[in-house]
């Protein structure tokens, strides 16, 4: 029997209370603790036992990274590959729906230019480049009050095709050119010269579309020019936080973007505090000794959840970084000297009892894997694994890894019959969706055919109008 995503569940995503955790009150809220949760005394005495409220948190932060997986298309036979298939609207009712961003609006949709995605992307992602992530915004005054604060989400996807791959492969450090906003000449980011951060990761954040017919940006121009306006827009508000997440090349994104922005808002709030927290999944190495240091100088905080089978937060810099002591600093001019930034949590994906032993190096570093182990994750690996209610289902989404008692299906996320729908004359065709979602068809005369969802097209007849068709724009 099919599966229905809607019908698994994610557990609590939210807890109101903390009982007993050695630091703060049997009774204490989210709103309470929040800049605490966001990283204030660096997770001091939260972290071994976890405090029950920042864990729901952070899981609902990786899931706002998993919802760019669920929406990016990644099949390279449609037309629409490299494009989110959700409209914005579309988008911010999965995440009420799901329960993952209750009270927030997705404001803006951030797409990537470099030289190897649009060489192969172009014809099918258009001018905007590849769609990398959104920033969304809490605006319910019910769950503003809530978290304690007006919330700003920017979450990242990681690599899904092999041309970012390729882009993650130039791993060759150089200079934090993040100094100027290609939209807002006026801001001027800190440059330091002896910070540097990896090739690939700085092309894919801040590389314009020089031909683009509609004014293509950076994804760099996209949060800063975003978040800019958000910061504006609030900024009356006392309190309000933004929140960084990402997994893989997503968190290496959400590392710098959020390094970027802290210089924004030191710039322009210099009166106020804005918390600039980072969420990473299996982040690699992002920069040298200098990137790690500045980045704390400057206030962003760090999170970062490691499984410690999971190949990639070990690279770059296998040879040279932060665990050679004197070495790393004595040879930190070099080109190939990467150190990790942030405050790590390793989890052990070994200690699952409903997880199959594998050794794909994918099995684990699938971001499900990663919020299933932090489910269960309780201070440290010498305790016991205890889940406290996310369904482990979730875990072969994409992949086979759950034990076959379980029972569930192995990569049962998939769209409706693949996007294989019959016309009004009998013949099945394949028409993947747009990015905006189209009305839904079906034919008069059965209404139990092959999806019961048809695409627009002149052939089929128009059965429900459910769904926003406002064309996204290029800014979107």
């Amino acid at each position: 029997m099919a599966i229905s995503p809607l019908v698994i569940g994610r557990g609590p995503l939210t807890t109101d209370l903390v009982k007993g955790d050695g630091k703060h009150t049997s009774n204490a809220q989210i709103r309470d603790i929040w800049r605490l949760i966001q990283g204030s005394d660096d997770w001091n005495g939260m972290l071994d036992p976890m405090n029950p409220l920042l864990k729901a948190e952070i899981l609902r932060y990786g899931d706002f990274a998993q919802q760019c997986y669920d929406s990016f298309d990644n099949t390279s036979s449609s037309k629409y590959y490299g494009n989110s298939k959700r409209s914005k609207s579309s988008l911010g009712h999965r995440l009420e729906l799901l329960g993952i961003g209750r009270g927030y609006q997705v404001a803006r949709y951030i797409y990537a230019n470099t030289a190897v995605l649009k060489s192969f992307l172009r014809p099918k992602s258009g001018d905007r480049g590849s769609w990398m992530g959104y920033i969304a915004v809490c605006t319910n005054p019910k769950q503003i009050k809530r978290l304690g604060r007006r919330d700003i989400v920017v979450a990242w996807r990681g690599t899904e095709t092999p041309q970012e791959w390729m882009e993650n492969l130039r791993d060759i450090l150089v200079p934090a050119t993040l100094s100027q906003c290609t939209e807002c000449p006026s801001i001027q980011t800190t440059f330091k010269p002896d910070v540097r951060i990896e090739k690939g990761f700085l092309s894919c954040y801040t590389s314009v579309n020089g031909e683009s017919q509609s004014g293509g940006l950076s994804a760099k121009d996209i949060v800063v020019e975003e978040i800019r306006r958000l910061l504006t827009e609030y900024k009356d508000e006392e309190n309000v936080s933004i929140t960084f997440t990402g997994h893989s090349l997503g968190a290496a994104l959400a590392t710098i973007s959020a390094y970027a922005m802290k210089q924004v808002v030191m710039e322009e709030n210099a009166t106020k505090s804005v918390p600039v927290t980072v969420f990473a999944f299996a982040s690699p190495r992002v920069g040298n000794l200098a990137f790690s240091q500045h980045l704390e100088e400057i206030g962003v905080k760090v999170l970062r959840f490691v499984n410690t089978w999971d190949l990639v937060p070990k690279v770059p810099g296998v040879f040279i970084n932060e665990n050679m002591g004197w070495i790393t600093r004595y040879l930190h001019w070099l080109p190939w000297t990467y150190v990790h930034v942030g405050v790590p949590i390793t989890l052990d994906s070994s200690r699952s009892p409903v997880l199959k032993k594998s050794y794909s190096p994918a099995s684990f570093h699938n971001l499900e894997v990663y919020l299933h182990l932090l489910d269960g994750f309780q201070g440290n690996n010498k305790l016991p694994f205890k889940p406290s209610g996310r369904d482990p289902a979730l875990v072969n989404k994409n992949s086979d890894l759950l034990i076959k008692k379980l029972n569930i299906p192995s990569y049962w996320w998939v769209r409706r019959n693949k996007e294989v729908v019959k016309r009004i004359d009998g013949v099945l065709v394949y028409s993947p969706t747009t990015p905006t979602p189209p009305p839904l068809y079906i034919r008069p005369s059965d209404s139990d055919s092959l999806s019961g969802n048809l695409q627009s097209n002149e052939n089929f007849v128009k059965f429900e109008d459910v769904h926003d068709e406002r064309q996204p724009s290029a800014a979107e």
